[in-house]
């Protein structure tokens, strides 16, 4: 009898390692992704920032571990680009430097900002899933992102008092690689930058028509505006149209704060010349639709 049961067993392990084989896929598709966020009120309570989707799309392969012809792992290395159309419109303040290397506050403004980010990240998920009828496919796990690119482009209107100068009522491009932009000099600018000059009899307030990441609002850098990792849960739905190929919807859920509290501060008000920071916490929320095979 044990020798029997010592058969049996080895034959149903057998069996199970009949089933077990290695596979691979490729896929492709949109992204629609935002943050998660917080936003900024007015003293009435009213927001004043907003958080929209923006898209992008994904590209990558897959290794698939098949324990069953229904149950199996998959591990995934996607390109992956998220990002996010902020924008504030509402009651601010805006700090100045003139030429003579002073600090100007400008109380009492309004300020309308829009900002389209790309972030791409080298995405890899780890999933476990189970095929139903061998058509519809459930699958959940988690994943971790390294960024490699974030960048965004925008505009800025100001439109205020500032004390000892003319009003100002200025539009302003914003064009931003959080990578390479730096913390320039408020009181030099290339030779051929177009520029808006705020004046007086005695010095003037001299500000790039395009700005880049860190310019008006930072004296120093501590690393990128958005975190190099990010951790996150990923869950999703496939439908095989043929064995290989299928087509799948996902949603990835951000764990972790995407930007450098460094640079979380208020837009609304001030501390007299210094900025009020903000523990902000933003996370991801991506949603994608892809195409792919698997063989």
């Amino acid at each position: 009898m044990n020798r029997l049961g010592l058969v049996c067993l080895l034959f149903v392990f057998s069996l199970s390692l009949s089933a077990q084989e290695l596979a691979y896929g490729f896929k492709v598709g949109l992204n629609f992704s935002t943050l998660l966020a917080d936003s900024e009120t007015d003293a009435d309570g009213m927001n004043l920032e907003n958080f929209e989707y923006n898209s992008g799309f994904h590209v990558g392969a897959a290794v698939i571990y098949r324990i069953t012809d229904l149950v199996g792992v998959r591990g995934e290395l996607l390109f992956n680009q998220r990002g996010v159309k902020y924008s504030y419109e509402g009651p601010s303040f805006q700090i100045f430097m003139d030429n003579l290397g002073n600090q100007i506050l400008s109380q009492n403004g309004n300020r309308r900002y829009f900002l389209e980010t790309v972030n791409s990240y080298i995405n890899i998920p780890l999933t476990a899933y189970y095929k139903f009828g061998g058509k519809v496919e459930v699958y959940g796990g988690v994943d971790v992102s390294f960024l490699v690119g974030s960048s965004a482009v925008g505009e800025f209107t100001y439109t205020g008092t500032v004390p000892g100068f003319p009003d100002v009522d200025e539009v302003f491009e914003l064009d931003f690689n959080y990578f390479s932009n730096d913390v320039a000099s408020k009181t030099t600018i290339n030779e051929g930058t177009e520029i808006v000059s705020i004046a007086n009899n005695s010095t003037s307030i001299d500000i790039p028509r395009r700005l880049g990441a860190y310019y008006l609002d930072y004296e120093e850098k501590d690393g990128s505006y958005y975190n190099i990792l990010d951790f996150g849960l990923v869950g999703g739905l496939a439908f095989y149209i043929n064995r290989g190929l299928f087509v799948s919807g996902t949603i990835n859920y951000g764990l972790t704060d995407t930007t450098n509290n460094f640079y979380d501060i208020s837009r609304f008000e001030s501390n007299g010349l210094e900025y009020i920071p903000r523990d902000d916490r933003d996370t991801n929320l991506s949603f994608q639709a892809s195409i792919g095979f698997s063989f």
